[in-house]
């Protein structure tokens, strides 16, 4: 009982509270234990420095014994007798020339193992007779047509046939003037940015809502794709003239993501040529669509007084003037 009664006296002060040893050794050992944290931290972090350090260390080495190799097999390829340096420069002509066949002729593309005709008249390119419009070939400011009326009639026609079907095609969107589709595009830049504007619109200039001769059917949105509607005009629209402009799988080609409500008129016999031939109408007649080559489009590679032909690029330009019914 007396040994109790010490033990209690021990752990309280003189005015019967709790001993403040208790409490003071308890900080002492949370401000250690952090203490220890923090070293332990420290030596972690030197440890990965070291390591990162060493790292970069051996890649510099290994670039500069890569550098070092290099270098000398360049050395001894310049120091070969002038019989192998005549010999290198005709196969890499070889190889050259096969790179340039290769490209001209491409296994999935009948359009670029033929020629193709080129023709500009008023500031609009038209190959094998068709306008074309994209990122490379662009129409004047002032070009105004309006909505084209064999197009329009041609889309009233499929219209009236797929409501026999009963599926129902409407007009969304048609002719668009450079000024207005000059400011729908600077809004999709100013909202997304110029390189995402580009995938889903047309710089003014380059659109082919210009043209008069291209519609948006239904809606732009993306959940239109699989719909009875879109199906039925992915089947049925080039009997009437038209084409799906931006197909599936073709956005290196095309310029643009796949738009299964954006068609073209062409008129029956060439939009149902282009259809049969499963290629979009940049690989159908072997033109480009990229803003890069925009620039030179009126310039170097058409621009000419005189009529040419060019075995080169497998094309016949003509700058004669035409009268188009499109």
């Amino acid at each position: 009982m007396n040994n109790q009664t010490n033990n209690e006296n021990l752990s309280q002060g003189t005015n019967g509270q709790p001993d403040e040893y208790s409490a003071y050794r308890d900080e002492e050992y949370e401000r250690m234990r952090i203490e220890m944290e923090k070293r332990r931290a420290e030596r972690r972090a030197r440890e990965h420095r070291r390591v990162m350090k060493n790292r970069i260390i051996a890649i510099a080495i290994l670039l500069v014994i890569i550098f070092v190799i290099v270098k000398a097999c360049g050395g001894k390829s310049d120091n070969k007798p002038a019989a192998d340096s005549s010999s290198q420069t005709e196969s890499t002509k070889q190889v050259e020339a096969k790179t340039t066949t290769k490209k001209k002729t491409s296994d999935n593309s009948k359009a670029e193992e033929t020629k193709h005709k080129i023709e500009q008249s008023n500031g609009m390119t038209f190959v094998d007779g068709i306008l074309i419009v994209n990122k490379t070939y662009s129409l004047p400011s002032d070009y105004a047509p309006g909505v084209s009326t064999v197009a329009q009639k041609a889309f009233d026609d499929m219209a009236a046939a797929a409501a026999q079907d009963g599926i129902t095609l409407f007009v969304n969107s048609s002719y668009r003037s450079y000024q207005d589709q000059e400011s729908l595009y600077n809004s999709y830049a100013a909202e997304r940015g110029t390189e995402a504007a580009d995938e889903v619109s047309s710089r003014p200039g380059h659109s082919e809502h210009q043209t008069g001769l291209t519609f948006d059917v239904n809606t732009t949105e993306d959940s239109f794709a699989g719909t009875p509607e879109a199906n039925w005009l992915a089947e049925h629209c080039a009997e009437y003239g038209f084409i799906i402009r931006y197909p599936d799988g073709k956005e290196d080609k095309t310029g643009y993501v796949y738009e299964p409500w954006h068609i073209r008129y062409l008129g029956k016999e060439k939009a149902q040529a282009v259809t049969k031939s499963g290629l979009c109408l940049e690989e159908y007649l072997g033109v480009t669509s990229d803003y890069k080559y925009a620039e030179d489009q009126n310039c170097s590679s058409l621009n000419t007084s005189d009529t040419q032909s060019s075995q080169a690029d497998g094309y016949y330009q003509d700058n004669t003037n035409y009268d188009y019914q499109y």
